[in-house]
């Protein structure tokens, strides 16, 4: 049986070699479902991707929705995500104090894309990012890294179940 490796949020533009998942995009290969209802058996899933999708998320599905992808991962399974990081995005604001991007870096674009899911509700930094996979059952080494993606600093989280 092939690995099955989901790329949560992918939007028009997944991973290669991952499973589309995302509840606003279509097309070829796109499973529809939400992020917190996974429509995978327990400890099915190898590997989880997820880039820029969890700030689109309210701060209280965080968690449920981290123990969820917990869930169906199988022991040793790899879950790789990013999201933006706030200290960053708001030293960088605090130094443009501007309406353009580098506020949407904080709040999200809010051109109403993707079906409206383009509105940051919460913010991470490494530390929360860190609380929150702990709070939803991951228990192992928690590698956490600091990228540039999306025009921004990013944390990047590692965590096999």
């Amino acid at each position: 049986m092939p690995d099955l490796k989901l790329d949560i949020g992918g939007g028009l533009y997944p991973k290669p070699g991952y499973t589309n998942l995302d509840l606003y995009a279509t097309g070829p290969g796109i499973v529809t479902a939400p992020a917190d209802s996974l429509p995978y058996a327990d400890g099915t899933v190898d590997a989880i991707w997820s880039s820029h999708f969890l700030e689109h998320n309210l701060k209280a599905r965080i968690v449920p929705t981290l123990a969820e992808w917990h869930r169906v991962l199988r022991p040793g399974g790899l879950l790789q995500l990013q999201v933006p990081d706030l200290v960053a995005c708001c030293e960088r604001w605090l130094n443009d104090r501007g309406n353009g991007w580098l506020m949407d870096c904080i709040f999200g674009n809010q051109d109403g894309g993707m079906g409206g899911g383009q509105i940051h509700y919460t913010g991470f930094t490494a530390a929360l990012l860190e609380q929150y996979l702990r709070e939803a059952g991951f228990t192992g080494k928690i590698e956490i890294d600091f990228v540039w993606n999306h025009e921004q600093q990013t944390i990047q989280a590692e965590v096999r179940k």
